[in-house]
Parts: structure tokens; C-alpha cells; sequence
């Protein structure tokens, strides 16, 4: 699991297979009563999806009203650009739903190699605080990129395996998001959302939450898209679980993917649009569907 959910949470984690990947780490370097996390796993240089949480007095909090402003600096460089702004701006609140409230803002990094974040967070009533984070920006993405085809792979659907027990550990699937596999979704002719998430063992507890998210957005938008759920473990997931090194399935490692949960946006070629790793949204994704949507993606 990612490593800022260690501190987020304050509890140890037991990672998925090959989830201790050093890098990008977010290390943080000022200590504060406010003391901003990061709530990812891996930045790569271009446009990025960078999601910050806060701790309060040693506790995440989920708080709607806090405002939200962080500052870029580029470590690596030289020492006029190590004490330049690199780029500056607003993050949103995206927290409906999750057990801990995430802050996103949408930076273009230029360059690989480390990076510093001032995070200048304003809660209700209080004067401004200010911390700091540290990050590696990878030269390239480890995960499927976005402008890059989404790999086939031939998931677990209803026709394969009608007990759905067998292929979710969601206690309550629902069968829509197990109609079509992601080989089937990719020739569909039709956008598709993929989630990879474990609702019955997701030690972040934003799994279950994302997973009803999903589940909402296929109502919503019913059949102009595909909605697909991907189990993380293998069937029977307790024994999965509890393996040295725990047993995942094949569409994880097909997709390289080290942590969870995970949402891929398609476009009607197969083409992934946007990413987003963590907890998600109705609030989040709904504004990028309709945009897919509209435009004909």
C-alpha cells in the first residue's frame, strides 16, 4: 500500500507485493501542528494528478473549509532555482464519501529528480500553516501512462465465473461492474472506467468507498460507458492475503501496478485519459466523464 497511508493512518501496513518501492517518497522536512502528506505513490514528469492530506494535531481530518495552497520548487537545481517558484496554485477538496479528505492540484513537472512542496493549509478560524514535503519526480511512469494504450487482459466477468463471491471480495457486488472484461472494454467502442481495489481487505479503507462510487457512476451513466471492478487478490482472498508474498491477480502485474486502489479512465479507443490513484469521487470524476463524453473521446 502507499506509503503516505502509513502516516496518514498511523497504523503498519502489510504492502502488496512489491509495494515498497523507494520511489517517489514524501518525506516530510518541518514539523507543524498541520502537517501535510502526500497521497500518492509515483510522480512523473509531465502533467500530474497530486493529492495532499492533512493531519491535525496527529489525526487525518476531512474538512471541506480548509483552504489549500501549495508552492513548487525544483531541489535539484540550480541555487537560483531551488529558491524559485516553480509553479503555485489552489488545490480542490475531494473528500465525499472517504474515511480522510485529499486536497488535489494538477502540477506540469518539467523535469525528474527532487522536488519541494510548501503546503500552506487554512483551517476554519485559525491563522495559516505551513509545511513542507519532499518529492522524487520519476523521468518515467512505472504504471500504465495516460496517452498510452490500456493493456488487455482477460478479467474475471459474470460469464466466466457467475459467483461473484469468487471474483470480488466486495460482501455486496454489484453485477454491473462485472459485465465485460478489460480486453472486451478496450474493442467496446465505448469509454470505459477500470478500478482495481480490494473492498474486503483495503487496509486504507477507501476501496469500498470508491468501489460504491463506481458503482454510482454506472448508474448515472448507464450505457453510454463500460464500469469494470478488478479485484486485487486471488480467489480465496483471505489465503491470498495472508501469502509470502501475497497472491495477486494477473491483471496487477499485466498493468504494474503496486498499490491500490487505482482508477483508469478510457477513451473509446482504449487510450487512457486520466488516472487516479487513492480514494475517488462522484464530486472528482464526474466533470472528466462528462468531458469524455461530450467530446467523443
Amino acid at each position: 500500500m502507499q506509503r503516505w497511508w502509513r502516516v496518514f493512518y498511523g497504523v503498519i501496513i502489510v504492502g502488496l507485493v512489491g509495494c515498497g518501492a523507494a520511489t517517489p517518497t514524501a518525506t516530510p522536512v518541518a514539523k507543524s501542528r498541520v502537517q501535510a502528506v502526500l497521497a500518492a505513490s509515483n510522480l512523473v514528469v509531465g502533467p500530474n494528478r497530486l493529492p495532499i492530506g492533512l493531519i491535525v494535531d496527529g489525526s487525518p481530518i476531512n474538512d471541506p473549509n480548509v483552504q489549500v495552497k501549495l508552492r513548487l520548487y525544483y531541489l535539484d537545481g540550480t541555487d537560483a532555482e531551488k529558491t524559485q517558484v516553480a509553479g503555485e496554485g489552489s488545490a480542490d477538496y475531494f473528500g465525499q464519501g472517504l474515511p480522510a479528505g485529499i486536497y488535489v492540484t494538477y502540477p506540469d513537472f518539467k523535469k525528474a529528480g527532487d522536488w519541494g512542496v510548501e503546503v500552506e493549509a487554512t483551517l476554519p478560524g485559525k491563522e495559516p500553516t505551513v509545511s513542507t514535503l519532499r518529492l522524487s519526480v520519476l523521468a518515467q511512469d512505472p504504471t500504465p501512462a495516460i496517452g498510452s494504450k490500456a493493456i488487455a487482459v482477460d478479467t474475471p466477468t459474470v460469464k466466466t465465473a457467475p459467483d461473484l463471491s469468487q471474483i470480488s471480495s466486495d460482501p455486496n457486488p454489484n453485477p454491473a461492474l462485472y459485465q465485460l472484461s478489460i480486453a472486451d472494454a478496450i474493442t467496446s467502442g465505448k469509454p470505459t472506467a477500470i478500478l482495481f481495489g480490494t473492498p474486503g481487505f483495503c487496509k486504507t479503507a477507501t476501496c469500498g468507498p470508491s468501489v460504491t462510487v463506481l458503482g454510482n457512476l454506472q448508474k448515472t451513466y448507464g450505457e453510454k460507458m463500460n464500469f469494470i471492478h478488478v479485484e486485487v487478490y486471488k480467489f480465496p482472498f483471505s489465503e491470498s492475503v495472508q501469502a509470502n508474498p501475497p497472491l495477486l491477480v494477473p491483471a496487477m502485474a499485466e498493468w504494474r501496478l503496486q498499490s491500490e486502489p487505482w482508477l483508469f479512465l478510457l477513451g473509446k479507443d482504449g487510450t487512457i485519459v486520466n488516472k487516479y490513484e487513492g480514494g475517488i469521487t462522484t464530486e472528482e470524476l464526474g466533470p472528466m466523464i462528462d468531458t469524455i463524453l461530450a467530446q467523443g473521446i
